[in-house]
């Protein structure tokens, strides 16, 4: 009990020091649009003036400097400054509303003084009305002209509210009298300055003008100097502010400068008196129109007293209020002083009472701590089992999940192998004239669906490729209406055979566009075999070609539509939203089995060019696809861009890949390719695939000395006793793959020379680039066709031959030949410079040339054999001989000295192995 008595008076101490200590504070923003003039310094003359009356309002004013940007700035650090209210007086209506807007939106109240925005959006308005103000100003100028004269007109900022307004009302008096002309009007910015160059402009025009209407007092003033420096009377000059002070339209007035001012209310003491009702959840009005009126030699004299006496009785309660604005802060000083006194003392009692229940609490406490610690121990050690079983769990799932794709892909490579055996000898047989007709549609049939089949392999591997995020988009510029063209190409005997109608339209001939060939082919040849299939017979499919504006704001700014359309049975509705998910098929198209994958994949590859794919279909009218995809190429990262564009051959292999499942008929082109060899040369075959060896083996033996292995170390044991002139390996082989067997060969200064095509089920892109970085010469994807292998190997061939050819007349190897590997370049360029060391020496063996090269006899023979076609002895000699070609141009010997310098032993000799070498004897060379 007696705690709680003590903690209640402990806390009764408290709440009276801090209620009569403190009381909420308002922080309010004024954001002003300009302080560069009286008007703008009596409205917060004013203000201040006014907040003596609420000691609990702080004001913090932001000066725009005539400047809207500064002025959205100073609101934008007001907000961040936690103001409770805004005040805004606009520099202009339009630029400066929507930070209004938001302030507003936000929660925070806003009071619009003077000038207005755009928007309803402030909680009140407080200002004269310009438009009566400018009416007012119209009435008095007609009074003085009566009826009839010439006005110039010096306005404020242009796009202010009261600018327009002010214009606006004074306009609508004139224009009723048709004798009164508004010959100028221009804007003076509200300031000085800019007012007088306006004026003296109007002067130095000479326009006739018998009044000036000014928006406010500084640009009377201005005015009136300008007509006063030129001599100018008898203009009547009108103003509106009717401020006091030297530099005041009062006293203008007075001094007779201009003959009238209207009173604009600052607005600046209802300002503060309204934020109190506001913040103070009083009833106020929203919308506060203050009072004018006209300023002339009848009340100039006596508003000026009236200002006077005001003045001098603000300046004694200001003073007044300063005294006692002390006086009660020495109160509340020696009241704070008391209650802080009184709080430490009742502080201390019950410290010292606390203190001693605190030492009694203390044991239990840490007995119950204890034990919560055990708990706790406990619980924690429960949480780290569950944690680690729950580790194990996920790595075992990853680890599940991993082989389950590793599965998938294999099973997809390994389906390459078979089908490298059934479509190979179905492509020969359709070739071969052996067969009869009658077997040859059965063979054809066997043969397409072979090729569909392998169209599901590539799907699925499209698919695993996207799933592992490995999938890269490759775009190069090309001319997307050709492209379309020639995949609509093998679709018209489709269509034919149908009777269906397919049309092709585009707006242009020709349409340079960033794509990746291999994917779009696959997007644009998908939707027109889906056309084909559910399509009936004597429909229409359309596909269409247009450059388009975006819908919607995008980096780009325009975009190609393409649209596959058909008038088949349509797709229902309430599939529509799945036709792309993945392994979905519309119940139309059960009749038409395939994976599921296509359109989601289309999908996909739309969605790696940065473009849109939709469709729409209606039931019983047909179905479009419409894809849009971005000009030019600032959509595109530097990884996304190649350099080299897919040449001819890769494009029709692209469209061939993709063409399979709705016309596979094959392009022979020539039935036979001619190889001729001076003799066979060696291939070793290197597969673990008995049959596909065998397959391999027949179509290239006729032509070809055949050696055979079974995986790489095999292969490295028949090259050591037996080198080969090329090698064709599989990839994926037990002991040694592919992949380590051309890095043993390419590394090995002793068969780095060798050819080596690779031949796997392995098709992607990023395999085939690990296997040319391996060295390998070639990659050929499985399945393969027999011809493209035959003339693949024959092509390599006929480069190593024309190599040896070029080195006969070639005395050092450049580093940029491509035709050489790099250790077969610095090979023969070292033979080459020992040669050259040596070329004084007329017998130089094969034993003294291995020995300085690090190689066996053996290996330096076959080595220099296959790289240049040439025997030891006739390498040694033809580099003797270039090196001779030198000396007979430059050196000035005779022909015995530089025969006997290059190691011939006797100049008939040299002249002899010139000319069989050159053609043209060193006498005849030397007169070239």
């Amino acid at each position: 009990m007696t705690k709680k008595l003590s903690i209640l008076f402990l806390f009764v101490l408290l709440f009276s020091f801090f209620s009569l200590s403190s009381k909420e504070k308002y922080k309010i923003g004024f954001s002003q649009c300009t302080t560069g003039d009286d008007w703008r310094k009596s409205m917060h003359r004013e203000m201040m003036i006014e907040l003596a009356f609420f000691p609990d309002f702080e004001l913090v004013i932001k000066d725009a400097n005539d400047n809207s940007d500064q002025q959205i700035n100073d609101i934008r650090q007001l907000l961040e400054e936690k103001i409770d209210l805004l005040i805004v007086s606009p520099n202009e209506s339009e630029p400066i509303t929507p930070i209004v807007e938001e302030v507003y939106n936000s929660g925070i109240p806003v009071i619009v003084i003077d000038r207005q925005i755009a928007s309803e959006a402030y909680t009140a308005y407080i200002g004269a009305n310009n438009y009566l103000i400018g009416k007012e100003a119209g009435d008095y100028a007609v009074k003085l002209l009566n009826g009839k004269g010439k006005i110039v007109e010096i306005t404020g900022l242009q796009g202010s509210s009261p600018a327009i307004n002010r214009h606006n009302g004074f306009m609508e008096v004139i224009s009723q009298y048709p004798e009164i002309e508004l010959v100028a009007s221009e804007s003076g910015k509200w300031n000085y300055s800019d007012s007088k160059t306006v004026m003296q402009n109007f002067v130095n025009q000479k326009l006739n003008f018998d009044l000036i209407f000014s928006h406010n007092d500084r640009i009377a003033r201005a005015a009136y100097e300008v007509i006063a420096a030129n001599n100018i009377s008898d203009k009547f000059i009108l103003g509106i502010d009717g401020l006091l002070g030297d530099d005041g339209g009062i006293e203008d007035v007075i001094d007779g400068k201009i003959d009238a001012t209207f009173l604009y209310p600052t607005g600046g003491a209802e300002a503060i008196q309204l934020a109190d009702k506001i913040l103070n959840k009083q009833p106020f009005e929203r919308i506060n129109i203050l009072e004018t009126v006209v300023i002339d030699n009848n009340n100039a004299k006596i508003l000026k007293l009236q200002y006077e006496a005001v003045d001098d009785l603000q300046g004694k309660i200001e003073n007044q209020k300063s005294v006692l604005e002390n006086q009660i802060a020495r109160f509340k000083s020696q009241r704070s002083f008391l209650i802080v006194v009184l709080v430490l003392l009742a502080a201390i009692v019950i410290l010292v009472i606390q203190t001693f229940r605190a030492y009694q609490n203390k044991r239990a406490a840490n007995e119950k701590l204890e034990h919560q610690k055990l708990e706790i121990e406990k619980r924690n050690r429960e949480i780290i089992k569950q944690r680690d079983q729950l580790i194990e769990v996920s790595e075992k799932l990853e680890e599940a999940t991993q082989t389950k794709l590793r599965f998938f892909t294999n099973m997809s490579h390994e389906f390459r192998t078979p089908l490298t055996l059934i479509i190979g000898p179905l492509e020969d047989m359709i070739e071969s004239t052996d067969i009869p007709e009658r077997f040859k549609k059965q063979v054809s049939m066997m043969h397409q669906n072979s090729l569909r089949l392998l169209h599901m392999i590539n799907q699925l591997m499209d698919f695993r490729k996207i799933e592992n995020n490995k999938m890269q988009l490759q775009a190069a510029s090309y001319d997307i209406v050709g492209f379309l063209k020639e995949i609509v190409m093998p679709f018209y005997d489709l269509a034919e055979k149908k009777h269906i109608s397919l049309v092709f339209e585009a707006e242009k001939n020709h349409l340079n566009a960033w794509f990746d060939m291999n994917k779009l082919d696959k997007v644009i040849f998908n939707l027109l075999s889906n056309a084909i299939k559910f399509t009936p017979v004597n429909g229409t499919i359309r596909i269409t070609l247009k450059v388009i504006k975006p819908l919607t704001q995008k980096i780009w700014d325009e975009e190609v539509e393409i649209k596959v359309s058909d008038n088949g049975n349509g797709i229902p509705t309430d599939q529509i939203e799945h036709i792309f998910d993945r392994f979905f098929q519309a119940e139309s198209s059960h009749g038409f089995m395939g994976t599921g994958l296509g359109l989601s994949l289309s999908k996909e590859f739309v969605d790696l060019h940065h473009g849109e794919i939709e469709v729409k279909s209606n039931i019983g009218e047909g179905t479009t696809f419409t894809i849009h995809l971005p000009l030019g190429n600032t959509h595109l990262s530097a990884s996304e861009k190649i350099e080299t564009p897919v040449n001819d051959t890769k494009k029709k292999q692209i469209q061939r890949n993709n063409e399979i499942h709705i016309n596979p008929v094959l392009n022979t082109g020539e039935k036979n390719i001619e190889i001729n060899f001076e003799e066979k040369p060696t291939l070793l075959l290197v597969e673990d695939e008995n049959d596909v060896r065998e397959y391999i083996k027949d179509s290239l033996q006729d032509h070809y000395h055949i050696l055979e292995a079974e995986n790489g170390k095999l292969a490295l044991e028949i090259i050591r006793d037996d080198e080969p002139d090329l090698i064709v390996s599989d990839i994926m082989m037990p002991e040694m793959d592919g992949l380590e067997l051309t890095r043993t060969l390419k590394t090995d200064l002793k068969t780095c020379h060798i050819p080596i095509i690779l031949l796997t089920a392995k098709a992607s892109q990023e395999q085939k680039f690990e296997g040319l970085e391996e060295g390998a010469d070639s990659y050929i994807p499985k399945p393969f066709n027999s011809r493209h292998l035959q003339i693949r190997v024959k092509k390599l061939l006929e480069l190593r031959r024309k190599m040896q050819e070029r080195y006969k007349v070639q005395l050092l190897i450049s580093e940029d030949d491509k035709d050489l590997s790099r250790l077969d370049r610095k090979f023969l360029n070292k033979i080459s410079q020992i040669v050259e060391e040596h070329r004084d020496k007329e017998e130089f063996s094969v034993e003294e040339l291995s020995q300085m090269l690090g190689l066996s006899r053996v290996h330096v023979y076959r080595k220099i054999k296959k790289l240049t076609g040439m025997s030891v002895s006739e390498f040694v000699r033809s580099v003797k001989l270039k090196l001779s070609l030198n000396l007979i141009k430059n050196s000035g010997k005779t022909m015995a000295e530089i025969a006997y310098e290059v190691g011939f032993s006797s100049p008939s000799y040299f002249t002899k192995c010139f000319k069989d070498q050159f053609g043209i004897s060193p006498s005849e060379y030397a007169k070239k």
